[in-house]
């Protein structure tokens, strides 16, 4: 099982698509640096009480263009979704179209094993797109703005004050619940690769399951499954930016998506298990 994780990561690293997706990363977090630059938040932010808040110091810091990235769903929501398509989709459909399967199944391991070093490959990889997000953004608003403190947005009439370091602490709990919602999707990407012969067609399926989700979660006729799709979760991590911190509301959720994390994952050996992989 090491052994076959060990080779699905050394895989995974010389993949030009880990530096396509880390670099695409790096563009969304410098662009949303340069418009907060460029457009910086006023002092003055508006209420919805009736009047304004105002700020003392300066609104936009290092924290908070990375909660800014985390809150707008462009980044967890949009493009690291299509990037963790892309890299499940190959990992099962695209060995088994480039013929390699049979040299990985020659070798002393059971399909089992296989599937299951390709899932924590996938694991891995989506937690690595939403901290590799954190970090840069991170980075790039210590270099732009300095540190500070963290004042998010006010969704209510009460504004919320994080220091610098517990404005840390939230982002990375955030970040944090990213990955795991990504994880997810990552199991469900392993899914359709293990259906498809072609990686393309399972990055599709990913893909179209995440627009279709979508469609479903904001057609009013289908209100009541929005609770049980993977999409209303997307933005997860960005709830944790409130006082007090929303425990109901993060353990519902994470344990909406555990059977996303599992339930594809079980489906996806059972039929690479019974599938004739090697013609």
């Amino acid at each position: 099982m090491l052994r076959a994780l060990s080779v699905e990561l050394a895989k995974a690293r010389r993949q030009r698509l880990l530096l396509a997706a880390l670099v695409a990363v790096v563009l969304l977090s410098g662009l949303f640096a340069w418009g907060t630059w460029r457009h910086p938040l006023p002092s003055r932010l508006p209420g919805t009480a009736g009047g304004d808040f105002v700020v003392g110091g300066k609104v936009t810091t290092a924290p908070f263009l990375a909660y800014m990235v985390l809150r707008i769903p462009v980044g967890v929501g949009l493009l690291l979704p299509l990037l963790l398509a892309t890299f499940t989709g190959g990992l099962i459909a695209g060995e088994r179209h480039q013929g390699t399967l049979r040299t990985l199944l020659v070798r002393p391991v059971t399909r089992a094993a296989l599937v299951a070093a390709k899932l924590l490959t996938a694991w891995l990889y989506a937690a690595c797109l939403a901290l590799f997000l954190g970090g840069s953004a991170l980075l790039l608003g210590y270099a732009f703005f300095g540190p500070g403190d963290l004042v998010p947005l006010p969704e209510s009439s009460h504004l919320v004050f994080f220091s610098h370091a517990e404005g840390l602490l939230r982002l990375a709990v955030g970040y944090g619940l990213a990955a795991l919602v990504l994880m997810a999707l990552a199991s469900v990407g392993l899914f359709f690769s293990a259906v498809c012969d072609n990686p393309l067609t399972a990055t599709g399926l990913t893909a179209a399951f995440l627009f279709l989700t979508t469609a479903l979660a904001v057609i009013p006729y289908f209100e009541s499954w929005k609770p049980y799709l993977l999409v209303t979760y997307l933005d997860l991590g960005a709830k944790v930016f409130v006082r007090p911190f929303p425990w109901p509301l993060l353990g519902a959720g994470l344990l909406h998506l555990l059977p996303y994390h599992l339930i594809p994952a079980i489906l996806a050996g059972v039929i690479f298990n019974r599938r004739d992989v090697l013609n």
